[in-house]
């Protein structure tokens, strides 16, 4: 598995606007994406962290490839505080209920 995030730090009054246009342009273009796994965005305003998970580095890199992030922050950019900060990650343990 392959997961990358993403954290946005949006400015005062922009949080919902900017967490409308992340489902708009990101949520709703992963699904059904291939090796596509699942796709999250936790909030705590005025910050968002997004979450994709992938079945392997190349499907997320096919993703990204499509242009849809870059779009995405032609939209976002008068939004945020800073650049949004990405970390690529490797799942040591999971465990669900």
């Amino acid at each position: 598995m392959y997961t990358a995030t993403m954290l946005y730090r949006f400015l005062p009054g922009k949080f919902e606007d900017a967490c409308r246009l992340w489902e708009e342009e990101i949520f709703n273009h992963a699904k059904g994406q291939p090796g596509f796994v699942r796709m999250q965005l936790l909030t705590a305003p005025p910050v968002a962290m997004a979450i994709g998970t992938w079945k392997s580095s190349s499907y997320a890199r096919r993703f990204m490839g499509t242009g849809v992030f870059k779009e995405l922050m032609s939209k976002l950019d008068a939004m945020l505080t800073e650049a949004p900060e990405q970390a690529v990650w490797d799942l040591r343990h999971f465990a669900e209920g």
